[in-house]
């Protein structure tokens, strides 16, 4: 098994059935099993903050979403993060692609790569950073703590990850 079809068995373990996407060459093959996955509902757009509006809605639709993104657009979500998703206590899971990290071989990736994790960490998401499938066991209990506390969870998928694909 391949680590993206890991990853998504995983994930749906976790109960996720609403996915929303933007696209990243190292999610590709992850956008294209939610693509083709008839037991669950998906939808791609074009930037990553309509995505957490998505993923808002499908909660009150009785939906466990999850935005599948590059790390990169943490910086375009931010105000829809604080001002809808935790003043609103929505749990989503950000399935992120941490670009930046270890292998990355576009050097304009670097900057946000580095800082994500203190962005992440002011915009009060949780984070369980995966930098190999055999890691993959801690994420469905993640899933379940997040949304218990009705907090936002972001895994973080490095380079490393993907290595296994």
């Amino acid at each position: 098994m391949t680590a993206t079809e890991s990853l998504y068995s995983t994930l749906r373990r976790g109960e996720l059935d609403f996915f929303v996407s933007v696209p990243c060459k190292l999610l590709a093959d992850l956008i294209a099993k939610v693509e083709t996955d008839s037991e669950v509902i998906y939808t791609p757009v074009s930037r990553k903050e309509e995505g957490v509006g998505m993923a808002c809605g499908a909660h009150f639709a009785g939906r466990h979403a999850a935005l599948i993104m590059q790390n990169s657009g943490f910086g375009n979500c931010a105000n829809a993060i604080l001002s809808l998703l935790n003043y609103y206590r929505i749990p989503v899971v950000f399935i992120v692609s941490h670009r930046g990290s270890r292998g990355e071989p576009i050097e304009a990736q670097h900057m946000m790569g580095a800082a994500v994790a203190d962005l992440l960490k002011v915009l009060d998401v949780d984070v369980l950073n995966v930098p190999e499938p055999e890691m993959l066991a801690l994420v469905q209990p993640a899933i379940e703590q997040a949304r218990q506390a009705r907090r936002s969870l972001a895994l973080l998928l490095p380079f490393s990850f993907w290595a296994a694909n």
